[in-house]
């Protein structure tokens, strides 16, 4: 937990939530979707499948 700490804060945020906050506000998508998409992947694709997935919906509601 400490390495995804360290990197959420690389990111400029201050905890996961914020991160979480960040990827649905650059993607344009609900924070809600993205929560749901982050709880349902896990913590270990915060920066990998979760970020994937959320531009994917981004450009698919564009």
């Amino acid at each position: 937990m400490r390495d995804l700490l360290l990197k959420y804060r690389e990111c400029g945020a201050e905890t996961r939530d914020d991160y979480l906050r960040e990827v649905a506000h650059e993607n344009g998508l609900p924070i809600a979707c993205v929560q749901q998409l982050a709880d349902h992947l896990g913590e270990r694709e915060d920066f990998g499948a979760l970020l994937e997935m959320c531009e994917q919906r981004g450009r698919a509601m564009q």
